[in-house]
Parts: C-alpha cells; structure tokens; sequence
C-alpha cells in the first residue's frame, strides 16, 4: 500500500510539473511542454523529456517558427527544482539485508536528507524527509551500540563478526577471480592481499595465496614489459623533439636573412617558421605524454612491490551494498580498488587536447616522411 501511494504521489507530481512547463507552440501547431535553458535573438533551446523524464533530449527551435511562448513563474521553477532533489533522494534506501558503517549512516543523514531540508524549508516533502532521518537514525544507533544486521537479522558484532569477515573474503575472492580472467592483473592482486590477512579463514588464504602468486607475477611481468617499450618510447621521442628543434633554428635563420627581402619569401620564410614551431611544440608534448606515462608505471611498480597495506574489511559491521548510491560531495564508505582502464579513461578525458596535438604531429612525421621517400 505504501509503495502504490509512493507511485501514484510521483505519477501525480509529474502531471503537475508537466502542466506548468514551459511551453513551446510552433505555428505548425505543435506544442512542446519543456524548460527554456537558453535564448538569443533568433532562437531558444527547450529540454524536453520523455518515458518519465528517463530520457531527455534539447532542441533547438528557430524564433520564426514560434507561434507563442509560456513561461514558467520562478516559483514555478524552484517547486520543479525541490521534486527533482526529492525523487533524487529516493536512491538512498536502508539495506533489508545488511547494515552499513556509521559513517556511512551519517554521511547520508547530513549530507543527504538534512542537506536537502536547509535547502527547502518550507518544502512539501520535509515531513517525509523527517520520516527517512528518523529511520536512519534508529539503525545507525543500533550499530554504534554494538550490532549489526547481517543477512536480515540483527545481532551483536562480536558474535557475527567471523561470518561477516568470511562473506566479505568469499565476495573478495570471486572478485579476484573474474578480475584475473579479465587480465586485470593489478587490482586482482590488492583484493587478494585483504584474503591472506584474514587469520580466522585459513581455507579462504589456501585459496587466495596461488592466486596472489600468480596475479602477482603477471602484474609485474606486464608492467615490466611497459616499462620498457615506454623507455624507448621516451628515448625515439626526444629524438624528435632534438629533430624539431634543429628545424625550428633553421627555420629561425632563414627567416631573419629574408628580412627585408621580397615580401613572398618573407611571407614563405614566416610560414616554415609556423610549421617548424608547430611541429616542435606538438614532438615536446608527445615527450611529456610518454615520460607521463612512463612515470605511472614506475609508480605502480613500486606500489605492486611494496608491502601491502593491513586487510581494510571491517570486523563491525557488513561493507555497504555496492548498489547503495553514495552522496554526493562526501567520500564513499567502502571505496573499490580503482581500475587501470578507469585511470587511463580519466586520463584521456583531461588530456585530450594534448593528445589530438600529438596524433597530428605524428601524422604529419609520417607524411613527411613518404614525401621524403
């Protein structure tokens, strides 16, 4: 009953919303219910939504196709912004199985639900943010007195704290495992190295120590490897960068014994300057992109090689759901290894003008090169 009332509240505030959008009619007889985000003088763009706001798309709609505007009243918009930070709050929801740690109950009090009553005071929805506080609270008590709720029932930690230690290595070793499959060597070895520290389950460390080996010397073996390729890597662009320097001077020279020339040998002399001091400052960023490179798998060789920090699982209570979302502007309760792929994917994101400058540098090498030949 609880859940439908919840449907129908959401299904009725959607209505709502949709009936104070702002609305587009074209003079085609099209009528688009939506936001205005932005406008100049010829045009606006209006988000629209659809399946419920799951899928969103902004469209662009020239002022002369445009019968009439409506417009959403600033009050409007801040109701419209106050349901959309209460349907977000929905992702927050206490685990029927397991608990959580305290600071994980306390992120999500203050940073989550009280967060968003100092925002909206006056909101309809506090008293049902006040019902989510109230709740949380009961079992974050619950656990700082002492107890944890494993596999749906609760009990005090000293008595489950093996079987949740045991849950926690058997989830960490399954992990391994596919991770290994994956020849995601690196984190396969840090969620090994939290089994072999768990002395009350000797049969979970049997297992885990061939796999640790193994994952351990792939790890390295492959990190080695690129090591290596990125040592010459290093040394080849260096080399290009001593090339382009060379050219650029050249280019330098030439350019000051045409001063004062014919103005179409100046202008040609400027240009191969241009081209030179291009090529150059694209051979350098390559240098520092391979360098950059050869830095973090130092780095991580290091790490691999060094002694593995002591196991991090908590004997208090269950890790929190992987599923659990976590609040925004606050740390995660049981961060996860990081994966190599994430770091390089982040990597790219922040590095992609560096990186477009080197893919037509070395394009650019190589057609000069076949001109060359």
């Amino acid at each position: 009953m609880r859940t439908c009332c919840c449907l129908i509240l959401a299904v009725c505030t959607l209505v709502g919303l949709c009936a104070r959008a702002d609305t587009v009619k074209l003079k085609n007889g099209t009528a688009l219910d939506g936001e205005i985000v932005s406008e100049d003088a010829s045009s606006l763009s209006i988000l629209l939504q659809f399946a419920g706001g799951t899928i969103t798309q902004t469209r662009r709609i020239d002022k002369a196709d445009i019968a009439t505007v409506i417009r959403w009243t600033p009050e409007q918009r801040a109701e419209r912004q106050a349901t959309r930070d209460y349907e977000n709050l929905q992702k927050y929801q206490l685990n029927p199985q397991d608990s959580y740690e305290i600071a994980y109950y306390d992120q999500v009090i203050n940073g989550v639900f009280r967060a968003f009553q100092r925002e909206y005071p006056n909101s309809p929805y506090t008293s049902k943010v006040t019902e989510r506080i109230i709740e949380w609270k009961a079992e974050r008590d619950l656990v700082a007195a002492g107890n944890v709720k494993f596999r749906g029932r609760w009990s005090p930690a000293a008595e489950v704290a093996p079987l949740v230690e045991r849950a926690r290595g058997q989830q960490l070793l399954q992990q391994a495992r596919v991770l290994i499959s994956q020849h995601q060597f690196e984190p396969a070895v840090q969620q090994l190295q939290l089994i072999v520290r768990m002395d009350k389950q000797p049969d979970l460390v049997s297992q885990a120590k061939p796999l640790l080996a193994s994952a351990f010397q792939s790890a390295t073996n492959s990190l080695d490897r690129q090591q290596r390729q990125l040592t010459r890597d290093v040394s080849t662009a260096q080399q290009q960068v001593d090339q382009a320097r060379v050219a650029l001077s050249a280019a330098e020279a030439s350019l000051r014994q045409t001063t004062g020339g014919n103005s179409q040998s100046t202008a040609q002399a400027q240009a191969a300057v241009t081209r030179a001091h291009g090529d150059f400052n694209a051979a350098r960023s390559y240098l520092d992109f391979v360098k950059g490179q050869l830095d973090a798998v130092k780095q991580k060789l290091t790490s691999l090689k060094s002694p593995a920090p002591a196991a991090t699982a908590s004997t208090n209570a269950p890790q929190a759901s992987k599923s659990q979302p976590e609040p925004s502007s606050t740390p995660s309760p049981a961060a996860e290894s990081p994966e190599v792929l994430g770091g390089l994917v982040t990597w790219v994101k922040n590095n992609w003008v560096a990186l477009a400058v080197i893919v037509a540098a070395i394009l650019f090498f190589i057609s000069r090169l076949l001109i060359k030949d």
